[in-house]
């Protein structure tokens, strides 16, 4: 089976569908919804996605691409559809009597096609009543589609999703009096096509007499009328003015059957046919101009909820962004030699909960804290390496830990209230992975933090510590 024909129309006419049948409940659309949302940009055009693909796992493409397969049956429905009718016309005037009353004639030719055309010319003039009225019953456009839903060719609820799709997207868009007036125009001209090369053949073939019979009325009535409904085929070239001129004998009369006949010919060419054609081209210019127009209206709030629904699956937009600084690095911060006391701190960050604390070997430390990096904690340990001022500090980290803003904005503030400062990249508890030293050596050069000292091993750290302290001033 060819797949079916993907156009902006068809996308919007599946949404429609797709609409209708989450009327009885929703489907599961995850995928789809985060599917056309990777695939398409615009509202519209995701909205077309995800109906598309629903459609593809509901069948309602396969269904599509059956009724594109049963076009052959569309023809044969018109062609049957147009003989009756021509059919139905031709007995209506033709008679075994081979007698034919040139008024009944005339109103069994044009009076149904009259009758429909003025419904049509009415459903312009009231777009919003043109699917369900008079014109709707009567018109073949939606006789068609509704036969279509009805052919045994696939599931019959998504062939009556799409015929009810099809209808709502044709009158919403006010399309509905051109596209089903388009399949009428065409049916009705052919039927009168038919009719004529009937006509023809009768009247070449075989003796018919136009009779003019009445009761109440004049044959002068007769006369009037034949002359205005002969006077534009008379300007086409038929041949009417001999009926005309004889018109006026009293009735009942019989008429000249050669220009009766052609009187009748150009009446049916002139009121039926011409008018069809006309119609049927005015219909198929419209179409082509407006069905472009054609789109998903957001404002419905299926679609709205559907597009809220993309809108959710978009990630956050940072509104305030950390803007870096225009230069390089900023250097490390330290007190000046002489504005430092003598005392050493050790500060524990954000380290994991199985390493060992305090570490036995730095008795002789002031300060001993470990912070797990929340605001107030900071707050505390900046306070009391301010008011300590110690020559020398170790900052404790977890080496398997990555470093961070948070990790570079403490290390500045700390350090600025030191004379020196090391990092001490202790190994994580047994069991949690390497150490990444290397990773901390890199991120320090890069921070302008060269001047922070680093250490793998307590010993090394130890022994940088007791080189920039005096034991002797130490508090205990």
């Amino acid at each position: 089976m060819a797949p079916a024909s993907r156009s902006p129309l068809a996308e919007v006419w599946m949404a429609l569908a797709v609409r209708g049948i989450e009327q009885d409940g929703p489907l599961d659309d995850a995928h789809a919804l985060a599917e056309a949302a990777r695939l398409q940009a615009a509202p519209q055009q995701r909205l077309r996605e995800r109906a598309w693909l629903l459609g593809e796992r509901l069948g309602l493409v396969a269904q599509m691409a059956r009724w594109r397969e049963a076009a052959w049956l569309l023809g044969a429905a018109l062609a049957v559809a147009v003989v009756l009718l021509a059919n139905g016309l031709v007995l209506a005037m033709l008679t075994d009597a081979r007698s034919i009353n040139a008024g009944s004639a005339l109103v069994a030719a044009l009076g149904v096609h009259a009758f429909t055309l003025l419904l049509w010319l009415v459903a312009l003039l009231l777009p919003g009543r043109s699917g369900p009225g008079a014109w709707g019953r009567l018109s073949f456009g939606p006789l068609l589609l509704q036969a279509l839903a009805r052919l045994p060719m696939g599931p019959r609820p998504q062939a009556q999703a799409l015929a009810r799709a099809a209808a709502q997207m044709l009158q919403r868009a006010r399309l509905a009096p051109w596209a089903f007036g388009l399949v009428s125009h065409l049916v009705w001209s052919a039927a009168f096509v038919l009719v004529l090369g009937a006509l023809w053949l009768a009247f070449a073939f075989r003796e018919y007499r136009l009779t003019w019979e009445t009761t109440i009325l004049s044959a002068d009535l007769f006369a009037a009328f034949v002359q205005a409904t002969g006077r534009l085929p008379g300007l086409l070239g038929f041949p009417v003015s001999e009926v005309a001129g004889r018109a006026s004998a009293q009735a009942p009369l019989v008429l000249p059957a050669r220009a009766a006949a052609w009187w009748l010919l150009g009446c049916v060419t002139v009121y039926g046919l011409l008018p069809r054609l006309l119609c049927a081209a005015l219909c198929a210019v419209v179409w082509q101009r407006r069905k472009g127009r054609i789109q998903i209206d957001t404002s419905d709030p299926y679609f709205s909820q559907l597009l809220a629904r993309f809108a959710a699956l978009q990630p956050g937009c940072v509104t305030d962004a950390e803007h870096p600084a225009p230069q390089g690095p900023a250097s490390l911060a330290t007190l000046a030699p002489g504005a430092a006391g003598q005392a050493l701190a050790v500060v524990g960050f954000e380290l994991p909960q199985g390493q060992d604390w305090p570490p036995g070997a730095w008795a002789a430390a002031a300060l001993i804290e470990r912070i797990s990096g929340t605001l107030d904690e900071r707050r505390s340990v900046l306070g009391a390496l301010a008011r300590l001022r110690p020559r020398a500090l170790v900052l404790v980290c977890n080496a398997a830990a990555t470093p961070d803003r948070g990790t570079e904005r403490f290390l500045r503030e700390a350090c600025a209230h030191a004379g020196h400062c090391a990092l001490w990249l202790a190994d994580p508890p047994a069991g949690r992975g390497q150490p990444q030293r290397q990773r901390w050596r890199d991120w320090l050069d890069a921070a302008g933090l060269q001047g922070v000292a680093s250490f793998a091993q307590p010993t090394d750290a130890l022994a940088w510590a007791e080189q920039h302290h005096d034991h002797s001033r130490t508090a205990p």
